[in-house]
């Protein structure tokens, strides 16, 4: 009897043990398909890409992504702000989303109360010339809504949102309230999380459904939802009038920087000219088949970093009868083979 009483419990230690067992892999497959039951098979459209890391994947980027976005723009007087040197964008975030972009740059002041139609209380988007003065969009919660919304409705997509040059006299307002406007709107959504991490892996943010990464400056603190703004620019200030870079201007300049060989600092092509023309014609001298020159700049990146662009930024996405997203799918293929 004592030995069957032995033997019976002996039993039941080795089911519980087995049950256990059992509830733990069930529990891993959960953890490895994340909060939203699925798996990674591709990012952005880009198979084969879920085991890289930001960094080793390119996303097409717009330049003041906000600054025309909702049509004309304003000076705070209440006055139209020329277009010709404030405006970087013709198409909304939600038709910039459309055309494959997945990297904004955002301008930010503030205004004190709503007025209007136009007037939205809050931190909005802006485009500052240090020369002209800020000339105002529509608010920042307006754009993170179409993100979201565009978010909810592909899950197989990551954006990331440059939060970087803020208006002199909104800079205190915007790190008092920055954080609660965007996690007023994220902090519980259902269609999408803010990554919190600085460089992921792309299959674990789908996976979480932690695709949205915000970069900004301004010494926000751990608690924010934000990562701390770095990366690498090939910008410069350049008049254009008849031409756009070359890949050994490019490449040059964004060698020059030590920190290029850190995976840490995102490596940024700035695809744009800042004056010697409107800003619509400017972008015109770089869009269509100038963008190929992007393909043979990343190749070379890749051979001198062994890593890749990291982001690529212009103006007026929808112009041209090419589309940097076009361009970008193929960097992002070659990236693919290089590094998986």
């Amino acid at each position: 009897k004592q030995w069957y009483q032995r033997r019976v419990r002996g039993d039941l230690k080795s089911l519980a043990m087995l049950l256990l067992f059992v509830l733990w892999v069930i529990a891993a497959a959960s953890a490895a398909q994340g909060v939203s039951g699925r798996r990674c098979t591709k990012v952005n459209g880009v198979l084969g890409a879920c085991d890289l890391r930001l960094n080793y994947f390119t996303l097409a980027g717009t330049h003041n992504s906000g600054a025309g976005a909702y049509g004309l723009m304003y000076w705070y007087s209440g006055a139209v702000a020329p277009s010709c040197h404030v405006r970087n964008q013709d198409k909304s975030i939600t038709e910039q989303l459309k055309l494959g972009i997945r990297y904004f740059d955002f301008d930010l002041a503030h205004v004190d109360e709503s007025s209007g139609d136009w007037w939205e209380e809050g931190i909005v988007l802006v485009h500052c010339n240090g020369v002209l003065g800020c000339a105002y969009s529509r608010s920042l919660r307006r754009a993170l809504r179409e993100v979201e919304a565009f978010l909810g409705d592909n899950p197989d997509e990551v954006v990331l949102i440059r939060m970087k040059d803020h208006a002199e006299e909104s800079r205190d307002y915007i790190r008092q309230h920055l954080a609660a406007e965007v996690l007023g709107i994220f902090q519980h959504s259902n269609k999408v999380k803010i990554n919190r991490l600085g460089n992921p892996k792309l299959g674990e943010a789908i996976v979480r459904n932690e695709r949205l990464l915000i970069h900004t400056n301004g010494g926000f603190g751990l608690s924010s939802p934000f990562n701390s703004l770095r990366q690498i620019e090939s910008y410069v200030e350049t008049a254009g009038t008849s031409q756009c870079y070359g890949v050994d201007e490019v490449v040059d300049k964004l060698t020059r920087d030590p920190r290029i060989r850190y995976d840490d600092y995102p490596i940024q092509v700035d695809w744009y000219q800042t004056y010697g023309l409107c800003l619509w014609d400017l972008a015109g001298l770089c869009d269509g088949r100038e963008l190929h020159k992007l393909v043979d700049i990343n190749r070379e990146i890749v051979n001198y970093a062994h890593r890749p662009i990291s982001l690529v930024m212009i103006d007026y996405a929808g112009s041209g009868e090419l589309r940097l997203a076009e361009i970008v799918n193929e960097i992002n293929r070659y990236n693919v083979d290089m590094f998986t």
